[in-house]
């Protein structure tokens, strides 16, 4: 049974994808010198996470070396996930729409947008009346502005 919720480094079971980063995790660095405070649950998971994406710590890799102080490389652990980037909207840091995948998870759908030459008349005023109703196109008559009577 375990007795903390984060253990330390030297208890950490590093064979343990929740644990095997756990411990480095607690407390990391914050503004003036204070340490996040983090639900240890959390932590599990971006240990795991960590894991998922291939990184393992140097004490691990020390237990697969031999003799020599050789490793090799099908004694490690293989990358599982990769970042796919933003299947819609754009592609930054901030779009949610990025995900994490298995590679062999297939690649989402690319949103489609109609070419509006290869639209009937109607399918366009279709369209155009659903902008309308989103606010995006003004709806009325387009032209130009109306006259204006100044009196002096």
């Amino acid at each position: 049974m375990k007795l903390k919720p984060i253990p330390s480094q030297e208890e950490a079971d590093l064979n343990d994808p929740e644990e095997h980063f756990l411990w480095a995790l607690r407390n990391l660095p914050m503004v003036a010198g204070s340490g996040l405070m983090t639900f240890s649950g959390y932590l599990r998971g971006w240990s795991k996470h960590l894991w998922e994406c291939g990184f393992v710590h140097r004490s691990y890799l020390e237990g697969k070396a031999d003799e020599d102080g050789n490793i090799h490389v099908s004694s490690l652990p293989e990358q599982r996930i990769h970042f796919r980037e933003p299947f819609r909207g754009p592609h930054h840091t901030w779009n949610p729409a990025g995900r994490w995948a298995k590679p062999k998870d297939p690649e989402p759908e690319p949103a489609r947008v109609p070419n509006i030459d290869e639209m009937t008349i109607q399918e366009q005023h279709a369209l155009l009346y659903q902008f309308q109703q989103k606010g995006m196109i003004p709806k009325g008559p387009a032209g130009p502005a109306g006259a204006e009577v100044v009196k002096e």
